[in-house]
C-alpha cells in the first residue's frame, strides 16, 4: 500500500494497529508517541507490556490493547545508538521488519507508529528515518509515521542524501576510516571478498596514533578502491 509521515497526536490516527518501542524494564520509551499510548492504556496496558516476560532488542511482539482505540497494539524493543559498531542499522532494520510482518499476520490493513531509535535514542535522525521508509515502503500495509519532533517532519520532506566520504583517517586490522559530512565517520572493511560499509560516531584511539605499526601503510591505489567500495554501498 502506501506510508505517510504526519504531524500530531498517534492516538488520533485510525488505524488497525499502533506500535510503541519499550526499555529493558519493560516501560515505554521516553518517546512522546509511545509516552502518549501509555498514558492512554494506564495500568491494563503496562500489565499487558509486562506478560510479555521477555521481548530481545530488534523483535516485536503482542500485547493486550487494553483500553486503547485500536485493534491491535504491537511493541518493539528499538536498539540504542552506541558505538555504530555495534550493528545498530541492522537491528533497526529487524525491528521494523518484525513489526510489519506481526501486523501482516494479525490481519492488520493499517498501522501508526513513531520514528523508532531516533532522537532519544541517539541515533542520526536521517539515517533512522531512512530505515523506517525503506522498510515500509513494499508493504501491503498503510503505514503512518508519527514525527513526534519538527526536525524529523522536516527530515522526511527532504530527499535522502548519502554522507559525502572525506578524508582519509587511516586503517586498522580490517577496516579502513574515512570522514564523513555529516560528522559521522565510515568504516570500510579492506578485505576485497567482504563488502561492509558501517557508519560510526567516532574512531578508536589506534586511528589516532598512526595505525597498527606491524602493518604496511595502504598504497593509494586501494583506498581509492575503498572509496569506490562506499560509493557502490548503501548501509
Amino acid at each position: 500500500m502506501s506510508y505517510r509521515v504526519v504531524q500530531g497526536d498517534i492516538l488520533s490516527q485510525q488505524t488497525d494497529a499502533v506500535a510503541i518501542s519499550i526499555e529493558i524494564d519493560f516501560s515505554p520509551s521516553e518517546m512522546p508517541s509511545c509516552k502518549a499510548v501509555a498514558a492512554a492504556g494506564g495500568d491494563d496496558l503496562r500489565r499487558a507490556i509486562r506478560a510479555l516476560r521477555f521481548l530481545s532488542v530488534g523483535r516485536a511482539a503482542e500485547a493486550d490493547a487494553a483500553s486503547l482505540p485500536f485493534s491491535r497494539l504491537i511493541v518493539t524493543a528499538a536498539p540504542v545508538w552506541l558505538t555504530g559498531k555495534a550493528n545498530e542499522f541492522l537491528v533497526l532494520h529487524y525491528c521494523y521488519q518484525s513489526i510489519f510482518d506481526l501486523a501482516e499476520s494479525l490481519g492488520c490493513r493499517s498501522i501508526a507508529m513513531p520514528f523508532f531509535s531516533s532522537l532519544y535514542y541517539r541515533f542520526p535522525k536521517d539515517e533512522a528515518v531512512k530505515i523506517a521508509l525503506r522498510e515500509a515502503k513494499d508493504r501491503p500495509l498503510d503505514v503512518i509515521f508519527v514525527a513526534d519532533m519538527p526536525e524529523l517532519y522536516e527530515t522526511c520532506q527532504k530527499p535522502y542524501r548519502k554522507p559525502v566520504l572525506g578524508r582519509y583517517i587511516g586503517y586498522y586490522r580490517d577496516h579502513a576510516l574515512f570522514e564523513l559530512d555529516n560528522g559521522l565517520f565510515a568504516r570500510v572493511d579492506i578485505r576485497p571478498e567482504v563488502v561492509d560499509v558501517t557508519p560510526i560516531s567516532y574512531f578508536e584511539p589506534c586511528f589516532r596514533t598512526g595505525n597498527n605499526p606491524l602493518q604496511p601503510p595502504l598504497p593509494e591505489g586501494e583506498i581509492a578502491r575503498l572509496r569506490q567500495v562506499y560509493e557502490d554501498n548503501d548501509w
